[in-house]
């Protein structure tokens, strides 16, 4: 009994998607007692009430702590269990069967750890535990661990025969391989699968609902499956809720509510079905009823993390404020940003600035208008921003767009110098209109692929930024066929193979843009809202064989960056020596070693950049056009530190240059807007540029950061006001600027001139 391939976790399992497990699910004679397996075989019927008064009566005090265990873990007391699963193996240390099952109710209630060292313990005397080897394999797929296979392994070849473990285990690769896209795989695992059920007469439920995921993601949404498993048990929930899994996967969320819905219509108490369901409609703004599920859930099944902490943060919201930015023009849809309460004025006129200029350019770019308001939230705490994506903490992205709602860390919730907040919210943007263009149908890899690529072309920082791992990967051949591009996102075999896949996406978009033109970015946009794959909607946009496109795509990547990856080496020799050069102070090797690195990668703009190394050298030497000339390539290319742009800004205004100052100033907000003297000393320099209703806005975000010196902050909305002729405005802020600072005679002079009603 085999099946090809391995079992590597999908990123839709990092994101916490990964199908989740009811309190007692069928074991496929991981128990034995008759009594036990009685009552069981009336619950997988649906015969719910008969079930329970069954398991009820086996909570004697004459029943065996073991049977006691399974019956209280059946009528959903998991602490109950525990305590007599705990006296089972006080009174009998070796009964490996009920040990196991003790680790699979840790394992059911969330505690992967604990389970993982009970499947071990009897692993280690019992090597060839079938259900033991089962329960590690499923902790660890659930744990997104491709170390599964070691343990699924003796049950799939046979060499350790049971064949109620068999089922388990092909169940468990069905679902990971609908997962990862296999779709080959997995009907050959369900094949395999539904011989041995139907052989042991063991109820066809979960076989049922994966094969109507199986055909969901093949557009069959009418599946013969939901039938049969209703007929077989009216109350079985997870033939909804396993296919709504799936259409999470692929990001049809609002599908996905449909679905959950159905599973807790037709079993109430499918706890993960609430869960998921509240999680999936906060995905979709609906806040109210997404409540209601969550603490169903939590009711049901309080041991999980997702439900204790997606309401939690249902509960912190109380901290944030909604922005509403109603449409101005004829087509324009409103925009909502729900902010910290600490970072709204702060955030809210940039990110509104940013969205609107997104929309109109992707708008014509991609001829979609869109239908709905766009929701935009920014969290200062990362962690909550990962609950609110996965409901768990730990997320290593920065942005999430489940359609027209968004997630994303605020300006505060990374180091500035690692964060370009506003070339993230531009990216989130993109996945907008892919995803609402494309009914949700495009693949992973496009919608990311034409994120990557507006930052880089329209974003308000333009420019190639490529990390070193990917020209690494690069100079390695690791770079996947294009119609395999979705599986380095959800099935990564390398530790850098996620951000590959990234700018490997945005680079195919670059290659299509320039050698094939933009409008196949849109009729490749349109192919896939057809509902074709990726490779059927390479033949039709392209006429080209995927493999023809592939080999263009590698001419143009040799083309592009074959030279340097013959110097990535060199490269890295040159940095270790510039590194030693500025630590010496030797300003004259760093300038030499920093031209050579520009000619070999001119774009590159990452923290070590030698644009910032050869500015610091000129500026040493007393050679400041110069300095000025490679901080300001730095910052034309994308490159974004806020401390080196701060410095070449002064160094503008002292060269006489105040309306490039500007420019350069107005691109740290997008990177590090909490700074209130920065935003005073854009406002002055807006002010003397004649640009009174900037400055204005300026000087309200300072305020709104709480400055320490307020008479100035005061005083500076006033001669903003002053300047725009607002003078009842003026006054009453230059008296509060004086009410501070009495003797602060610019305020004074102010004053004067506003008593003199001279405006």
């Amino acid at each position: 009994m085999t099946v090809s391939g391995r079992i590597v976790v999908a990123l839709c399992a990092v994101l916490g998607l990964a199908a989740q497990t009811a309190a007692r699910d069928i074991h496929y004679g991981a128990v034995a007692e008759p009594a036990l397996l009685e009552c069981d075989r009336r619950h997988w019927s649906g015969d719910t009430e008969a079930a329970r008064l069954c398991y009820a009566n086996l909570l004697r005090d004459e029943t065996p702590a073991a049977i006691k265990a399974e019956a209280a873990w059946a009528l959903n007391n998991l602490q109950q269990s525990n305590v007599w699963f705990r006296q089972a193996m006080a009174e009998a240390p070796d009964d490996h069967r009920s040990k196991v099952r003790w680790g699979d109710l840790f394992a059911a209630s969330h505690q992967h750890a604990e389970a993982m060292n009970i499947y071990r313990e009897v692993l280690e005397v019992d090597p060839g535990n079938a259900f033991a080897l089962l329960g590690a394999a499923r902790v660890l797929v659930d744990s997104f661990e491709s170390a599964a296979d070691q343990y699924l392994e003796p049950l799939l070849s046979g060499v350790v025969p049971d064949d109620g473990a068999a089922i388990g285990a092909l169940l468990l690769v069905a679902r990971v391989s609908l997962e990862n896209g296999n779709h080959a795989e997995a009907a050959d695992a369900l094949d395999q699968a539904e011989a041995l059920i139907a052989d042991a007469g063991w109820p066809p439920l979960d076989l049922y609902a994966l094969r109507a995921a199986y055909d969901l993601l093949n557009n069959n949404d009418g599946s013969q499956w939901t039938e049969q498993a209703l007929a077989y048990n009216p109350h079985y929930g997870g033939i909804h809720a396993v296919p709504a899994h799936f259409y999470v996967i692929t990001r049809r969320y609002r599908d996905a509510i449909d679905l959950y819905q159905q599973a807790v219509d037709v079993e109430p108490e499918l706890a993960w079905a609430h869960e998921q369901l509240g999680i999936n409609l906060l995905r979709d703004n609906q806040f109210t009823r997404a409540r209601q599920h969550l603490e169903r859930a939590y009711q049901i099944d309080p041991f999980s993390p997702r439900s204790v902490n997606t309401l939690r943060l249902l509960d912190s919201f109380s901290n944030f404020r909604l922005i509403d930015d109603p449409p101005t023009l004829d087509g324009d849809v409103p925009v909502i940003l729900r902010l910290h309460k600490d970072e709204a004025d702060v955030i809210a006129p940039y990110a509104i600035e940013l969205t609107r200029r997104s929309i109109a350019v992707f708008t014509e770019r991609y001829g979609f208008a869109l239908r709905e308001p766009v929701i935009i939230e920014m969290y200062p705490d990362h962690d909550d921003f990962a609950v609110r994506t996965a409901g768990m903490p730990g997320l290593g992205i920065l942005g999430a767009a489940f359609g027209y709602l968004l997630a994303m860390d605020s300006p505060s919730g990374r180091p500035p110098e690692q964060f370009q907040w506003g070339s993230v919210l531009w990216h989130e943007l993109a996945h907008v209109f892919t995803l609402e263009a494309t009914d949700h149908l495009v693949p992973r890899w496009y919608s990311e692929g034409i994120s990557v690529f507006e930052e880089w072309r329209s974003g308000p920082t333009p420019g190639v930024r490529i990390p070193m791992s990917v020209y690494k990967a690069m100079q390695d051949e690791r770079f996947l066929p294009v119609a395999d591009l979705d599986e380095g996102f959800m099935r990564p075999s390398y530790p850098e193979q996620v951000i590959v896949s990234y700018m490997q996406a945005g680079l195919v978009c670059d290659y299509i843009e320039r050698f094939h033109g933009e409008h196949k970015l849109r009729e490749l946009l349109d192919a896939f809202g057809d509902g074709l794959t990726t490779e059927q909607a390479l033949r039709a946009v392209f006429a080209m064989d995927p493999s023809d496109f592939d080999a263009a795509f590698g001419d143009f990547v040799d083309a592009e960056f074959g030279e340097l990856l013959e110097q990535l080496d060199h490269w890295a020799h040159l940095q270790a020596e510039i590194g030693r050069s500025l630590d010496d102070n030797d300003w004259g090797n760093v300038l030499e070693l920093s031209a050579e690195l520009i000619e070999i990668m001119p774009q590159y703009t990452e923290p070590d950049s030698p644009y910032l190394a050869s500015a610091r050298a000129f500026n040493e030497l007393d050679q400041r056009d110069a300095a000025i000339g490679a901080l300001e390539t730095f910052w034309r290319i994308g490159g974004y530190d806020p401390e080196a742009l701060r410095r070449l800004s002064g160094w503008l205004v002292e060269d006489g240059r105040p309306d490039t100052a500007i420019e350069v100033l107005q691109s740290i907000m997008l990177v590090d807007p909490m700074d209130a003297d920065l935003h005073g000393d854009l406002g002055d320099m807006l002010l003397a540029a004649d640009r009174a209703s900037e400055a204005l806005q300026e000087y309200e975000v300072a305020m709104a950061l709480e400055p320490h010196d307020l008479a100035t902050a005061w005083y500076r909305l006033a001669s903003a006001q002053y300047a725009l002729g607002n003078v009842e405005q003026s006054q009453a802020h230059v008296l509060q600027a004086l009410d501070i600072a009495p003797n602060f005679r610019p305020a004074q002079r102010l004053l004067l001139k506003l008593a003199g009603g001279d405006t």
